[in-house]
């Protein structure tokens, strides 16, 4: 890839971009208001992917840190997390929002979804829908309370922070700017991203 790509998700809005090994994704949130659902697949059979569970077990940790490698569901590094200028609360734990879980939570207004998103983007390429992996939900703060709950805070990314991921192998990217104001994740209304993909 030559040109750096530039784009901007308002709330709501998904993209899919495949990227080579070395290249950059800079994710860069434009009010500190948007949560943004993370997939990675792998190149060309797309039957490995970024895997919460085992990215975790690879780094016994629920969060992850700049420098950090991200593994795939065969333990194969995919993403290294290269820059982070937030405090470093990008949750691990949750499922991607979709229509079953916003009727499960009591708001089936809300729409798009993340899980929808994610299929729809799979489909464009090609890549038949069967389970929608634990997303990577960057710039939404989680953590586990001492009595072994999952919390929930606003996002304390401020306007103008950013992630940088480098990847380790050919990957489709797939980045679904969460709409969802259930829980107050998103400090007040989402506002949006934006992506800019660079070489090594």
């Amino acid at each position: 890839m030559g040109a750096e790509i530039h784009q901007k998700l308002s709330p709501g809005d998904v993209t899919g971009i495949l990227v080579s090994e070395g290249q950059k994704v800079r994710l860069t949130t434009l009010s500190g208001s948007q949560v943004v659902d993370t997939w990675a697949f792998v190149a060309p059979d797309f039957e490995e992917y970024l895997s919460m569970a085992h990215t975790r077990t690879a780094l016994y940790s629920t969060r992850f840190q700049k420098g950090d490698a991200l593994v795939s569901n065969y333990f194969s590094p995919l993403l290294v997390f290269s820059e982070d200028t937030t405090d470093g609360f990008h949750d691990s734990l949750h499922a991607a929002c979709s229509a079953s879980s916003y009727t499960f939570f009591g708001d089936a207004e809300q729409y798009p979804n993340c899980e929808d998103n994610l299929q729809k983007t799979l489909r464009g390429y090609g890549i038949p829908y069967r389970v929608t992996p634990p997303p990577w939900n960057l710039f939404e703060k989680s953590f586990v309370s001492e009595d072994g709950l999952i919390r929930d805070e606003p996002t304390s990314a401020l306007a103008g922070d950013y992630v940088e991921l480098r990847a380790s192998q050919d990957l489709l990217l797939i980045f679904s700017a969460c709409r969802s104001t259930i829980g107050n994740i998103q400090n007040g209304e989402p506002s949006g991203v934006e992506i800019s993909v660079r070489d090594k």
